[in-house]
């Protein structure tokens, strides 16, 4: 039976040069799931170090309007004769619709620069000198991704590919950006990983925490949380077609390179590798 594929859309990209390299700065663990899976990981919103992970513009634009009332009513000396917090119960309410989007919402990470535009940034966040970086050609990993999809899902996902827009969290407005889907939005502090997403879009059922007198609570919310999917892992169909490339650490030695070239060999997936272009001490 031939793969179904799922609902996958590209959108706001316009401004990507169809020349330009999509980058994955990935430690060994990853580059082993990446490349014995043929998969991409998702990993879930709330996984990810950002707190403001899919927050809305409506979100930060009354958290703003909260913290000046909250300053304002500091500066007169009133906050202390207020015994019920100002719009405390809004808040709780954005909290709430946060920690919803970032559990249904899944992503997978890349950089965006030219072909042989590493960024020294990128190796130092998220690698170490025995990691590698991923890269493929805009233009081919869209085509691929339109026309091949994924394995085993059919149309029970909705994926949805697209660059990050940076905008100022701290002083949010709607010109330009109001259409733009939350979970493609990041502040300004986040710009240097010019950053492109694969979002795969699912909620589960929520299922509550089940306590027993005998268990230690902590435990149960451990058991929990292996119930709730951390991740989605995405199986790249024609894997083979992507011409994927492999480049280096640039402090990775000799012996490491070798013995990531034998592990790609003995997974039978044909890369091509390459040294960083960079010269650090």
């Amino acid at each position: 039976m031939k793969n179904e594929i799922p609902k996958i859309k590209f959108i706001n990209d316009d401004h990507i040069d169809e020349n330009s390299f999509l980058w994955r700065y990935i430690d060994i663990s990853k580059l082993l799931s990446f490349v014995l899976d043929k998969s991409f990981f998702c990993t879930r919103l709330d996984k990810f170090e950002d707190r403001k992970e899919g927050i809305t513009l409506n979100h930060l634009i009354l958290k703003k309007i909260k913290n000046e009332t909250d300053k304002f009513l500091y500066n007169n000396n009133i906050g202390n004769s207020i015994s019920v917090e100002v719009a405390g119960g809004k808040m709780n309410r954005i909290d709430d619709e946060i920690n919803q989007i970032q559990k249904s919402n899944f992503a997978n990470c890349w950089f965006i620069a030219e072909e042989y535009s590493e960024s020294v940034a990128m190796w130092n966040l998220y690698s170490s000198p025995n990691s590698v970086a991923i890269k493929i050609k805009y233009s081919d990993f869209k085509r691929n991704l339109l026309q091949n999809g994924f394995i085993g899902y059919g149309n029970s996902l909705e994926i949805v590919c697209a660059s990050i827009k940076y905008v100022n969290f701290f002083n949010p407005n709607y010109e330009g950006i109001d259409l733009v889907d939350s979970v493609f939005l990041k502040d300004l502090s986040f710009q240097h990983e010019n950053e492109f997403r694969i979002i795969i879009k699912k909620e589960f059922e929520k299922t509550p925490v089940e306590y027993h007198p005998q268990i230690h609570r902590k435990k149960s919310e451990k058991y929990h949380q292996i119930i709730e999917p951390f991740g989605i892992n995405l199986k790249i169909n024609q894997f083979e077609d992507y011409n994927f490339e492999i480049v280096f650490h640039p402090k990775s030695q000799d012996w490491i390179k070798k013995d990531i070239k034998k592990i790609i060999e003995l997974s039978k997936v044909d890369l091509k590798f390459n040294d960083s272009l960079l010269e650090l001490k």
